[in-house]
């Protein structure tokens, strides 16, 4: 008969005989992980804006978009932390093109740093009995997950930091580790504005933690850090830019809500990938209805573990609902589908044998994916996009992707550019431009995301998110900030000089734009420059039209007059052409 103390001395071998096996999957995921994303590499339009706001603080210039000396600092940036990180790389000599692959590399890094965080999970949650993980491989061949980690965002460093934090609220060990998980929440709240619910959601488990175990000192060590962090940085994002929270919040009207896009966006990304996220739901709802473990007894409980995993997740997906989800397909949910994917490893913590069986099926529900309609060439009903896939589409007929063809025509007109001042207005995938070129002031004018005045102005209704502010909204702004050229090609206000406005920069990657307003010098030095600049010769136009006065009627000729001022006569000293047009308009 086995002696009383057999039964532990077993399950501590087969412990033993496991760990190797575990964590060689493990680390091979995490390898795996890394792959994917490197190999999927590339760089999202909206990071060019935390890489300018990186390079003018490395510059001297402070964490501004424009060199404006009227423009108060705007924070068109939601990413302060990944914002500081970039410009660490460019201060370390990853300069240009360089500092796309420092944002990739740390991109891919942290992807596969979030797989090991889920492996160490499972392994918690088992206590060391788990035979191979779950949630680490549906993670790693996540095809979201990996495409956004490598593209120049925060995206993976906020799903690491919502993965830790929850994992480490919930693996509760020495107020030492409370401390690091405050430290963790100021990372995450200065990562990304809805780094708040992460936050909270700890600060949650670790009060109710504290009142169980009658130790308020650990609600102490917990909200220290976040105290000694935030209070300052709130007080200086005031200070400097004015408001409590980023312009971005303005721009994509985060006041206003969008529920109906929000939960077509939730329940698209669910159906997306409902083999593997169905029963991850499922289990998340079960894991508080088990009994079992004491909760007060056992961190990795299920009943504990669940209601801790809840608590991330539902308020964080019922913000991405209020806010009306993202553009980019998946981005907004992917902080918590990590944590979806860990109560498949509670579920199964205390039924090792059945977990290989499951991690097949998660697995694989991720892999093969049933994606919306329209992805990857912006035809999708609801306004979301791969736009990674986007990005590789040939730019023309030579086979060249439009990333490609962005990156060339970056360093071509950037060079046609030195040194001349230029303020240029962009949208849409323009913002490499705003980042490559050497301009002063770029002004976004999708959603203002960078403008203050853009994006405090109302809507008139709610369309694709981060993009319901376009410049019909704004009749005479660009003028007024004395932009040169409009990136987006539609602009235009119907007037007399309309005719004049389109421009083709030349070369092997032309860029076409639109006039907003006319420099004489600028012109005449673009000219010098490149003599094949494809655009009108205004000054020879404008002679045309003086000639041909006698024949128009005085109210046309009064109201292109205000167009020719505000185009051309406000900013460019040519008294005989203003003569010529005023005395027409005074004469009997």
């Amino acid at each position: 008969m086995p002696s009383a103390g057999a039964a532990p001395v077993a399950r501590s071998a087969r412990r033993m005989r496991r760990a190797p096996v575990f964590w060689t999957i493990v680390v091979l995921c995490a390898a795996f992980a890394f792959a994917h994303a490197w190999a999927l590499r590339w760089t999202c339009d909206d990071a060019f804006i935390s890489f300018r706001y990186a390079g003018n603080l490395v510059a001297g210039h402070g964490l501004v978009f424009n060199l404006d000396p009227q423009e108060m600092p705007v924070e068109g940036y939601t990413n302060f932390a990944w914002t500081l990180w970039l410009a660490l790389g460019l201060v370390l000599g990853w300069t240009g093109d360089a500092l796309e692959t420092w944002a990739a590399c740390w991109g891919a890094l942290l992807h596969a740093g979030t797989v090991l965080v889920l492996g160490y999970a499972a392994w918690r949650s088992s206590r060391g009995r788990a035979i191979v993980p779950i949630a680490a491989p549906a993670w790693a061949v996540h095809y979201y997950g990996a495409s956004l980690a490598p593209a120049g965002l925060e995206t993976a460093l906020f799903v690491f930091l919502a993965t830790t934090l929850a994992v480490l609220a919930i693996d509760r060990s020495s107020r030492r580790r409370l401390w690091l998980l405050g430290g963790l929440g100021v990372l995450a709240a200065t990562t990304r504005p809805d780094g708040a619910l992460l936050v909270m959601a700890a600060g949650v488990v670790v009060l109710a933690d504290a009142i169980r175990a009658r130790a308020p000192r650990d609600v102490v060590a917990y909200a220290a850090p976040l105290v000694l962090g935030m209070v300052p940085y709130l007080l200086w994002r005031h200070a400097y830019y004015g408001y409590w929270v980023p312009n971005t919040f303005y721009a994509k009207s985060g006041a206003d809500p969008y529920a109906s896009q929000g939960l077509h966006y939730v329940l698209d990304y669910v159906a997306c990938h409902a083999v593997a996220l169905v029963p991850a739901l499922l289990a998340l709802l079960l894991l508080p209805l088990r009994r079992g473990d004491p909760a007060a007894a056992e961190p990795w409980s299920c009943r504990r573990a669940g209601l801790a995993l809840l608590l991330f997740v539902v308020p964080y997906v019922a913000f991405v609902v209020w806010v009306g989800g993202d553009f980019m397909f998946g981005r907004f949910l992917l902080p918590v589908t990590p944590l979806l994917m860990l109560a498949l490893d509670v579920l199964f913590a205390r039924r090792p044998w059945l977990a290989p069986c499951a991690a097949l099926v998660a697995v694989a529900g991720t892999w093969w994916r049933h994606d919306p309609p329209g992805m990857d060439d912006f035809g999708n009903p609801a306004g979301y996009s791969d736009n990674r896939a986007i990005s590789m589409l040939p730019a023309d007929a030579s086979g060249i992707t439009r990333a490609d063809y962005a990156r060339g025509a970056g360093h071509a007109v950037g060079d046609l550019f030195a040194g001349l001042g230029v303020r240029i207005g962009i949208a849409g995938g323009h913002a490499n431009f705003a980042w490559r070129w050497p301009v002063p002031v770029a002004i976004e004018c999708a959603a203002g995301l960078t403008d203050a005045y853009i994006a405090h102005l109302p809507i008139p209704a709610r369309s694709r998110p981060g993009h319901e502010r376009n410049w019909h909204l704004y009749p005479g702004y660009l003028e007024q900030r004395g932009v040169h050229f409009m990136l987006e090609e539609s602009y235009g206000n119907g007037t007399v000089v309309d005719h004049a406005r389109a421009i083709t920069f030349p070369g092997r990657f032309k860029v076409g734009a639109r006039i907003v307003t006319w420099d004489r010098a600028l012109m005449r030095e673009l000219r010098r420059r490149a003599p094949d600049l494809v655009c009108v010769d205004f000054e020879q136009e404008l002679d045309k039209y003086i000639a041909a006065l006698p024949t128009k009627p005085k109210d046309q000729v009064r109201a292109d007059y205000a167009a020719l001022r505000e185009f051309y006569f406000d900013r460019n000293d040519d008294p005989a052409r203003r003569s010529a047009i005023e005395r027409f308009l005074e004469a009997n």
